[in-house]
């Protein structure tokens, strides 16, 4: 074991422009040590890819998940308080992604 090295794995990302009157909001959310201390943000962009919007701030002790969950909830907040209607929502969590998206269950520690 100790002569083992794994192969790292990559993929190529490539951030695309909205659609034609959408707005695409980027998400993250992060804790370190998981539980640990916690920091969300999020970036709303419009068509053309300019920035509109951006905000980053921490938040209470928590996991990745629920950082990353909080942060989906402060870019939704953000965009019914400014009227959007058409977002392009984007998380790097595949949790959350499937969730989202109903293919998989709500993590309890997220459900509230």
């Amino acid at each position: 074991m100790e002569q083992y090295l794994p192969t790292p794995k990559t993929t190529k990302v490539i951030w695309k422009f909205p659609e034609a009157g959408y707005i695409k909001v980027n998400i993250d959310g992060a804790s370190r040590g998981n539980p640990g201390r916690s920091a969300v943000g999020f970036a709303l962009s419009n068509k053309e890819g300019d920035l509109m919007y951006g905000c980053g701030k921490e938040i209470a002790e928590g996991t990745n998940t629920q950082a990353e969950a909080k942060a989906i909830v402060e870019a939704l907040r953000y965009y019914v308080e400014h009227d959007y209607v058409l977002i392009d929502l984007h998380t790097d969590s595949m949790i959350l992604k499937n969730a989202v998206e109903g293919e998989w269950p709500i993590p309890w520690s997220i459900a509230r």
